[in-house]
């Protein structure tokens, strides 16, 4: 047993003279604290005010009688054990860099409930200021219900972390301001990439009918994980004229209830949009609106599969979206389309790789405009729909594209034609399967260049291959089953045999 040295009394200070907690531990640990593992701290104090400082914590513990328990007293903590709100915050807080232990913020010592009862979000918007302020860390959200009446602004290097579908975000707004963000970024306002950059979201769930969800705005290498959607007035991922985003694990069990209604949009602030707003408490402030494209972005690992039918799975907005990839995932029941570009949107380097679009009306539209698209790729995709009641229009629509490769692709159901393409340069196809469309399995309609080559035509209702106005088609190797026409020519078709 480490017997106790007479320790100094904290009343040492004249009255009216400061009293300095750092000096009064530094002198208290040369003196007087009992030092050791946090295994061995008795299970009680001897009197009150005793102090114990674990080295294996890095803290400071005190006996207080009154509650007949040990509490804090001082201490950084150790990278295991950081203690937030404390002398560590105040560390960090000192420095306005990071520390090197990066810490860890819980709310609940903040006074934060997930209660579902009482409003948050100026709470947390005021503790997200700090974090920044303190360098960045980690913001942990225990199981519980938080109601965000404003929209918290996350600073740099810093992370938003739940406890799974188990802490629940939930955006209150006033009658006539639906739609605002749940989640966004300090800098919102700012130009270019210059908001918050190197933060991210992870392990929540998104139960949010008033409010849009996550929204990335003017910001640079964000990861959203493992995120939960249920009720949205929106979007669950709203990423606006941001690069280098990653959603990585989105599971949707709803859509959007509003007027544009998909769980997950990639978006550019055009001058005058007036959508894409914060909600600070009283005010709808909208996202600065210089044009700034979204860059380099990832969806993967997804299952969006809605109880309410929303219009879209995946929306690409307002262009220009640059370098969006959608890998890993599987969309269904979605009204109009699965994944879907405005039709004067500009998109470069949009990558679909190992998606099913399943029981969708239409499965991937790109369609209607004529140039300023550039490079599409579309791998490993299956779209098909075997409802007549659902399938509409086409089951795979791209147009304006200079330079597509669409390979290993199969389009099945009773969709009025299965592809449609119009006005595309250097299109590609290879290993595509085509049935059961109404009319026709492959339509270049107009305008188009293309290579077709080891595809199947089938169970089409007039033509498996049509070649419209001004455009000029190669093929080999396509089989044809149970079509009316294998062939039809309006513009120029060029056959080779198959070896």
């Amino acid at each position: 047993m480490v017997d106790h040295t007479p320790r100094l009394g904290l009343g040492t200070y004249e009255q009216g003279e400061q009293w300095d907690h750092t000096d009064a531990v530094e002198a208290i640990d040369a003196h007087a604290i009992v030092h050791g593992p946090i295994s061995e701290r008795p299970a009680t104090g001897e009197y009150d005010d005793e102090l114990y400082h674990a080295t294996d914590q890095g803290i400071t513990w005190r006996w207080d009688a009154a509650s007949d328990d040990w509490t804090y007293f001082s201490g950084r903590g150790s990278a295991e054990q950081p203690v937030p709100g404390t002398s560590h915050f105040a560390a960090a807080r000192l420095t306005h860099a990071r520390t090197e232990e990066t810490p860890v913020w819980n709310v609940e010592a903040h006074g934060i409930e997930g209660d579902g009862e009482t409003a948050v979000g100026q709470a947390v918007h005021d503790l997200l200021e700090d974090v920044a302020d303190a360098g960045g860390g980690i913001v942990y959200f225990p199981p519980g219900r938080y109601l965000l009446e404003r929209t918290p602004l996350i600073g740099d290097d810093t992370i938003v972390l739940g406890a799974g579908r188990a802490t629940v975000l939930v955006g209150i707004r006033p009658d006539g301001e639906n739609g605002r963000a749940l989640l966004s970024n300090m800098g919102y306002d700012e130009p270019g990439y210059d908001g918050a950059s190197n933060w991210g979201v992870c392990n929540v769930r998104v139960d949010s009918p008033e409010s849009t969800g996550i929204m990335p705005a003017h910001a640079a290498n964000v990861r959203l994980e493992r995120i939960y959607g249920d009720r949205i007035h929106y979007h669950h991922i709203d990423v606006v004229s941001s690069k280098n985003v990653v959603i990585d694990g989105y599971w949707a069990t709803r859509g959007g209830e509003g007027d544009s209604d998909a769980p997950v949009q990639f978006d550019s602030q055009q001058p005058d949009t007036s959508w894409n707003s914060v909600w600070d408490g009283s005010d709808d402030v909208l996202v600065a609106d210089d044009g700034t494209p979204t860059e380099n972005c990832t969806l993967k690992n997804f299952e969006i599969d809605p109880a309410n039918d929303p219009d879209y799975g995946v929306h690409l907005h307002r262009g220009t979206n640059e370098g969006i990839t959608i890998t890993d995932g599987q969309i269904t029941g979605c009204e109009y389309t699965a994944i879907r570009a405005d039709p004067d949107e500009t998109v470069a380097d949009l990558t679909i790789d190992r998606v099913s679009c399943l029981e969708n009306a239409r499965g991937i539209t790109l369609g209607e405009i004529e140039d300023g698209r550039q490079g599409l790729t579309i791998n490993n995709v299956t779209i098909r729909t075997t409802d007549t009641d659902i399938a509409s229009g086409s089951g795979l629509y791209a147009a304006g594209f200079d330079g597509a490769a669409i390979s290993n692709v199969t389009v099945d159901g009773p969709f009025t034609n299965a592809i449609i393409f119009d006005d595309m340069a250097d299109l590609k196809l290879s290993g595509v399967t085509a049935t059961g469309a109404d009319h026709q399995s492959f339509r270049f309609r107009a305008n188009v260049d293309a290579t077709l080559t080891t595809a199947r035509a089938a169970d089409c209702g007039t033509v498996g291959i049509y070649v419209g106005p001004d455009s000029r088609v190669a093929y080999g190797g396509v089989t044809f089953d149970d079509v009316g026409d294998e062939v039809v020519v309006d513009g120029e078709l060029r056959e080779w045999a198959s070896s």
